[in-house]
């Protein structure tokens, strides 16, 4: 069920990436993220006006995510689980719900599940976008429709 959003004159969507899940590496380069930028945005139908916000947890992964997704909003949260926590706190910090009526969590991360049924029950619709191998099996009880990708669809080059 999408709730309306009198305040929006179009339908939001919120894209919140953690790059590092996506790639399945820390180890994050420019033409990487810009290769996973074009299948992502043909993956999801990501429509101009989306808001993209991409999360890293080392320095130079912040850059090469700012070089390979230009116009991405980036957080940073140093250290393990730094990506996911700096993605959580625009999740629970920017009025999310009355702002976006569609926000996608491209990652396979657990530690999302919880803000994915809060923002489900306020009326947000939540997709998951995930690569299959690292797709939690909490994320899956969340009731968020759940799309995942395989090296098949989508690898890093060797």
């Amino acid at each position: 069920m999408t709730k309306h959003h009198p305040t929006l004159s179009a339908h939001r969507e919120l894209h919140l990436i953690d790059i590092e899940n996506e790639l399945g590496t820390g180890c994050i380069h420019a033409a990487d993220v810009a290769r996973f930028r074009e299948f992502y945005y043909v993956a999801n139908n990501v429509p101009s006006d989306a808001h993209i916000v991409i999360g890293a947890s080392s320095s130079q992964g912040l850059l090469e995510a700012g070089l390979g997704w230009p116009g991405a909003r980036r957080v940073f949260r140093h250290g393990h689980d730094g990506a996911d926590l700096a993605l959580l706190e625009v999740a629970h910090s920017e009025n999310v719900d009355s702002r976006f009526e569609r926000v996608v969590f491209a990652t396979g991360d657990h530690i999302f599940a919880e803000d994915i049924v809060r923002l489900r029950s306020l009326g947000v619709e939540v997709d998951v976008f995930a690569r299959a191998v690292y797709l939690s099996h909490y994320l899956q009880e969340t009731g968020a429709a759940i799309h995942t990708f395989s090296a098949a669809d989508f690898c890093l080059a060797a």
